[in-house]
């Protein structure tokens, strides 16, 4: 019998972090070395999402590959409600990485494409005004480009709530 459960990433060890090199890989592999999506996803949390972000920076690729999940559990999760910091650093992030280190989104881009359209759909959400943070519809698609991808999400969750509708 084929066990049809997806499996589990496993968390990153020595092999996955190595080549680190100077004084902030070292710094954020003291943070997360060993630890799972779920240990850290709460460390997103709080005003926290671009300090995290950052870190996932100056990950080797493997690593990052692995962590970048835990950002994306945590603009799915509720604890995201109301946080446009967060959910706009989860798209600058993403294209900061893919343009410093080319492929390493891309591959795992599939992956993560589910996410990137629901927070790419769902500006509202994590009260992201446009004028602060720019169009995260256009965000999302700029990462797409980036990783030789094309963006169309399936069509604006934005606008389909609308605060005025007392149904």
């Amino acid at each position: 019998m084929i066990d049809e459960r997806r499996k589990t990433p496993r968390v990153p060890g020595p092999e996955e972090w190595s080549g680190i090199n100077d004084v902030d890989a070292r710094n954020v592999h003291a943070f997360w070395f060993g630890k799972s999506l779920d240990e850290v996803q709460q460390h997103f949390a709080g005003g926290q999402s671009i300090q995290r972000g950052d870190e996932l920076l100056f990950m080797p690729r493997r690593a990052f590959q692995f962590y970048i999940f835990a950002f994306a559990q945590y603009v799915m999760s509720e604890a995201a409600i109301s946080d446009a910091d967060g959910a706009s650093a989860f798209l600058r992030f993403l294209t900061a990485r893919e343009t410093e280190d080319p492929g390493s989104v891309g591959q795992i881009y599939d992956q993560l494409e589910p996410t990137l359209e629901f927070v790419a759909e769902s500006q509202a959400r994590f009260a992201a005004d446009h004028d602060i943070y720019g169009d995260f519809r256009e965000r999302a698609a700029e990462l797409a480009r980036l990783c030789g991808r094309e963006f169309e999400p399936p069509g604006p969750l934005d606008q389909m709530l609308d605060p005025t509708d007392d149904a």
